[in-house]
């Protein structure tokens, strides 16, 4: 099992934050859209770092159009050498049409077309063929050679993989149809993954006949130096899954761990503004259900593997806290000592790759 890193900081720290996460063993290093862009960091870890996979968890695609995508993919897969990822996710209809004042209808029906397009665009720049993307919300016919990049940037190693993000059933399938990958949301906890997210990204690849594509996710992790510290993460992580569960895309995530009534309740809520009660209403079983308390690295490490090893390629950390990134960097070792030393319970079928299967 891969293990990731998160790095959430000022501009001018990210290519130390880089270079540390790549000195101290991580396999990638991701961005979100948060506060701030999650391109420009990247650009930053890519000139700090050789080894490390940098990618996007998540770029908002729907605040977008495919060929600005297109342009910033490219343009990152070429400077660090093949080793960017776009992870892009849909948002959802409140964010889009009224954060970004952007157009929201048939989010996976449109992220497929988009995914499709940004190949399209990346396929006219690789061969010198004509741009001729014509989708039903994305039409891409134009491509005079001045706005052409020159395809020898990305030789030996082509454009950048595309993973998308998703919770329910329709967008994971989609996700398994078009993407190379797929990035879980960290309220899923292994159920979800298991009875939910894997068999339907496995049924949209067997639809279009590929290969399942690789899952990483994100758990949520109660972590500190000592038992005050614990307490205090925990409460984060209360907030945080308030936070979450507040979005009814998610309250089907709520019924997989035996909380449908939680949804609705703290929905009406959120839309009050009372985000103290909406943390008083998680209780510790529903924290425990989707988070891991590491007191003990080694046995913190252990219970991960066995949580999330049958059912993700690549593991990070969620930590809506400032966790110690020494402490997350032991735990990271451990993990990818305990994915090798420890007997995994045996393979999802969803995840066998073959379509007749």
């Amino acid at each position: 099992m891969y293990v990731d890193t998160t790095i959430v900081c000022r501009l001018e720290q990210m290519g130390a934050a880089s270079a540390a996460a790549e000195s101290a063993g991580y396999d990638g290093v991701w961005t979100f859209e948060g506060a701030h862009d999650p391109f420009l960091p990247l650009l930053l870890a890519a000139e700090r770092t050789e080894r490390v996979r940098l990618g996007t968890s998540v770029a908002i695609a729907f605040a977008r159009n495919p060929m600005l995508l297109a342009t910033t993919a490219w343009d990152l897969q070429a400077y660090s050498r093949g080793r960017f990822v776009l992870g892009l996710g849909t948002q959802i209809k409140p964010h889009i049409t009224r954060r970004y004042g952007m157009p929201w209808s048939r989010p996976a029906d449109r992220i497929r077309d988009m995914v499709t397009a940004i190949r399209a665009i990346w396929d006219s720049w690789e061969t010198g063929g004509r741009l001729d993307h014509r989708g039903e919300f994305y039409q891409h016919t134009l491509m005079p050679p001045l706005f052409r990049p020159d395809a020898r940037e990305v030789e030996g190693f082509g454009p950048p993989p595309i993973w998308l993000a998703g919770v329910g059933p329709r967008m994971t399938a989609v996700a398994g149809e078009t993407a190379d990958g797929f990035l879980s949301h960290p309220l899923c906890p292994p159920a979800f993954l298991r009875e939910t997210t894997l068999p339907a990204l496995a049924a949209g690849a067997a639809s279009a006949r590929r290969r399942v594509p690789e899952v990483h996710h994100s758990a949520m992790v109660i972590t500190g130096r000592d038992a005050a510290d614990r307490a205090a993460a925990r409460e984060a992580v209360r907030t945080q899954v308030a936070f979450y569960g507040s979005t009814p895309a998610y309250h089907p995530v709520l019924e997989a761990v035996g909380h449908a009534e939680l949804g609705p309740r703290l929905h009406e809520l959120s839309r009050a503004g009372d985000w103290t009660a909406m943390a008083q209403m998680v209780d510790d079983a529903l924290v425990d259900a989707v988070a891991v308390t590491v007191d003990d690295i080694g046995t913190g490490a252990a219970e991960l593997v066995d949580r999330y090893g049958p059912w993700v390629d690549r593991l990070g950390f969620n930590t809506p806290y400032r966790a110690d990134p020494a402490l997350l960097a032991d735990l990271a070792a451990a993990v990818r000592e305990a994915s090798v030393t420890r007997s995994a319970p045996p393979p999802c079928p969803a995840r066998d790759p073959r379509p007749d299967r």
